[in-house]
């Protein structure tokens, strides 16, 4: 049972951790930099301090560097605070998922599934821009400690800016996140600089667009030659123009291409998938269960998968690869088997034992729920699957 669990929360439960991860991990690189910078001005202070040419200068010299030092103190406390935050929130929920793979009470095992079904369901809410209603059910459910609201919340602010054509907010995020971003080839900076290029040929300011390319363009680590070019010959072209390659540059569809991209690379930074959970876990078990008969015209009403609206959306997915077939009762939906065995009537049409002996009438006769002919009961003989 806990060897299941395990498989289970490592198949589900990967990003739980993995999120509150990456965020300590960035906070982490981020308090070192200002550490290194902030020791290194120190130092350069306390070295021109003893440069002075008298005590007395030194003295007048010191309030400045106690300033410093004390601002130092404060931003190198807020950054623990900060990481602290973080570290306890990888604790919190490794003794979460923690509960569930050691504990055997089913009662505190529903309740840690619902959990989890609600942490799904704010995942696909957050994703889908449904904020006042997941951070709702964040609250009513109790799951502060296990859902990341605040990535999300902070990509909205992002996403929102791009929407009003504002490359400033997402352009600090690719600044904190370069070497990041580098390492996934992340094109989306020089994206952003290209869209700045291509407004300011938009009112005409042909100048401050050579200069801004040459300045943000030239030099991209995520240009290439070829796409340097066709992005300077935007030049010499108006926005109006019906050439369909340069139009589609001049497009004003490009700002919710930016707003996808910058998504897509927020996810990927933090090792969230592009498709939410419930989408997965949704397709997986619609695929597991989906069979040829779902699509036929004898469908079983017990099957999820031959009803609407769940036959729809189980359309594109693979079918289930059984290596062992099961005889269901169309009656009843119970298994076929030998505490229940299946039973031929005479046209043909088999059912469970069990079903035809509680629809059996008190004269001895049975009727076919498919073709409605009535039979003897005495007449079903017994199948055999070898």
């Amino acid at each position: 049972m806990t060897t299941t669990k395990s498989a289970e929360v490592v198949a589900l439960e990967y990003t739980t951790v993995k999120v509150p991860y990456e965020v300590l991990n960035k906070k982490f690189r981020q308090a070192q930099k200002i550490i290194d910078r902030e020791i290194s001005q120190l130092s350069n202070q306390i070295t021109n301090i003893m440069r002075l040419p008298s005590p007395e200068l030194q003295r007048q010299a010191m309030p400045a560097f106690k300033e410093k030092l004390t601002s130092f103190r404060k931003r190198y406390a807020d950054c623990l605070t900060k990481e602290g935050g973080y570290a306890d929130k990888c604790l919190q929920r490794l003794q979460h998922l923690s509960d569930y793979t050691t504990n055997s009470d089913p009662k505190l095992e529903a309740i840690w599934r619902k959990k989890r079904l609600d942490k799904i369901l704010v995942d696909y809410f957050l994703r889908n821009s449904h904020y006042e209603t997941a951070l709702e059910m964040v609250k009513s459910g109790g799951i502060e400690d296990i859902v990341d609201t605040e990535l999300f919340i902070s990509g909205r602010d992002i996403e929102n800016s791009l929407g009003a054509h504002n490359v400033e907010p997402c352009l600090q995020w690719c600044h904190e996140n370069r070497s990041r971003l580098k390492k996934t080839r992340s094109t989306l900076e020089f994206n952003l600089h290209t869209q700045c290029f291509i407004e300011k040929i938009r009112s005409k300011d042909y100048m401050g667009a050579i200069q801004y390319a040459q300045r943000f363009l030239v030099e991209s680590e995520g240009m290439s030659k070829e796409k340097l070019q066709e992005t300077m010959v935007l030049l010499a072209f108006k926005p109006s123009t019906e050439c369909e390659k340069y139009k589609a540059l001049f497009s004003e569809d490009r700002w919710q291409e930016l707003v996808l991209e910058f998504r897509a690379s927020n996810y990927e930074l933090h090792h969230l998938h592009s498709d939410s959970l419930l989408s997965t876990v949704l397709q997986s078990g619609l695929s597991a269960i989906k069979t040829h008969q779902c699509y036929s015209s004898e469908k079983s009403g017990d099957c999820p998968v031959c009803n609407e609206p769940l036959n729809s959306l189980a359309t594109p997915l693979p079918f289930s690869h059984c290596t062992q077939s099961r005889l269901i009762c169309r009656i009843s939906g119970q298994p076929m088997n030998e505490h229940n065995a299946p039973m031929m009537l005479p046209n043909g049409n088999v059912y469970g034992e069990k079903a035809l002996t509680e629809m059996m009438a008190s004269d001895g006769i049975v009727t076919c729920p498919r073709t409605n002919e009535k039979f003897w009961l005495d007449q079903a003989q017994k199948v055999y699957v070898m």
